[in-house]
C-alpha cells in the first residue's frame, strides 16, 4: 500500500480513486485544491456565521446544512429532502463571486471517474452535498467509521460496494487537527462491540496507535476510505473548518454517488 498518494487535480485519475477503493492508497491529497482568492473570501464570512447550527447526535460540532448521518426518523428524512436543494445554494452563495470547491469537486469527479459521477438519489430524491463542517477548539472528533446504510430508510438497499470521502480543508488550526488513520476496516459488527456502551466512536486506547496522522493545510483536499477508523485530535486555537462529501462506489463501470 501506498501510504498517501499525492498529486493535482488536473493530474487525478480514474486510477487513484479505484486506488482507494482497492486499499492500495490509504488517501489521495491534493494541496491547494481551493484557490488562495476563493479561499480567502469564503473564510471571511465562515468563521463567525450565523447558520452554524449544533449537529443534531453532537451539539458539540457545529455545520451549516444538514447531513444525511442526522437522519434519524421520518420528519429528518423529510427535511433532509427538503432542504437538500436550499442548502446546496446557500453553501454555493458562501463562496461567491467565486465557484464553490464542491461544485469544482462535483465537475472534477464528473471528468476524472470514467462512467462519471451524480448526486445521490434515494426513493427518486436527491441529496445534499457540500456541507460546511466546524470543530471547535478542544472539540475530539473521536475515532469512528461513516457508512450509509445506517441511515437509509428501512429496508432500503443502497447497493454499495464502498464508500469513500472527500474533505476540503477551508482552516486549519495551528496547533492540533491533525488527522488519524488506521488503515483497518472493521465491519459494522465489530464497529458495534469496539464501541461498547458509547453511542457514538471508539475510545483510542481500544484500537492503538494510527498508521499514519497527516496536517493538511487550508486549501488542500483529501480522498480516503471512511469505513476504515480515522478520527481528527482537538484544535489548540481556531476552528478547523472542512467541506465534507461522501462517494458511493458500485464497481469500476458505474457513476459514483455524490452526496453529504
Amino acid at each position: 500500500m501506498t501510504a498517501i498518494r499525492q498529486t493535482t487535480a488536473r493530474e487525478l485519475s480514474h486510477d487513484d480513486i479505484l486506488g482507494v477503493v482497492e486499499g492500495r492508497h490509504l488517501a489521495v491529497h491534493i494541496p491547494g485544491f481551493v484557490h488562495k482568492e476563493s479561499l480567502a473570501s469564503a473564510r471571511a464570512q465562515l468563521l463567525d456565521h450565523p447558520d452554524r447550527g449544533g449537529l443534531s447526535q453532537a451539539e458539540e460540532f457545529k455545520r451549516i446544512g444538514f447531513a444525511y448521518s442526522e437522519i434519524s426518523d421520518e420528519a429528518s428524512r423529510e427535511r433532509y429532502h427538503t432542504e437538500a436543494r436550499g442548502n446546496i445554494h446557500r453553501l454555493r452563495d458562501l463562496f461567491a463571486p467565486y465557484a464553490s470547491p464542491s461544485d469544482v469537486l462535483r465537475l472534477l469527479l464528473e471528468e476524472t471517474w470514467q462512467p462519471g459521477a451524480n448526486l445521490l438519489h434515494i426513493d427518486g430524491r436527491k441529496a445534499f452535498i457540500g456541507i460546511c463542517r466546524y470543530q471547535d477548539r478542544d472539540v475530539d472528533l473521536n475515532p469512528h467509521t461513516d457508512a450509509l446504510e445506517r441511515n437509509l430508510p428501512p429496508g432500503y438497499s443502497a447497493g454499495l460496494t464502498a464508500q469513500l470521502s472527500v474533505n476540503i480543508y477551508l482552516n486549519i488550526p495551528e496547533q492540533g487537527g491533525e488527522l488519524e488513520l488506521w488503515g483497518t476496516e472493521p465491519g459494522e459488527e465489530v464497529y458495534d462491540g469496539l464501541k461498547g456502551d458509547r453511542t457514538w466512536g471508539i475510545d483510542r486506547d481500544r484500537i492503538g496507535p494510527p498508521v499514519e496522522v497527516i496536517k493538511p493545510s487550508a486549501g488542500d483536499l483529501l480522498l480516503l476510505n471512511p469505513r476504515q477508523i480515522h478520527a481528527v485530535r482537538p484544535s489548540g486555537d481556531e476552528p478547523r473548518i472542512t467541506l465534507g462529501h461522501f462517494l458511493g462506489y458500485y464497481g469500476p463501470d458505474r457513476p459514483l454517488a455524490l452526496w453529504s
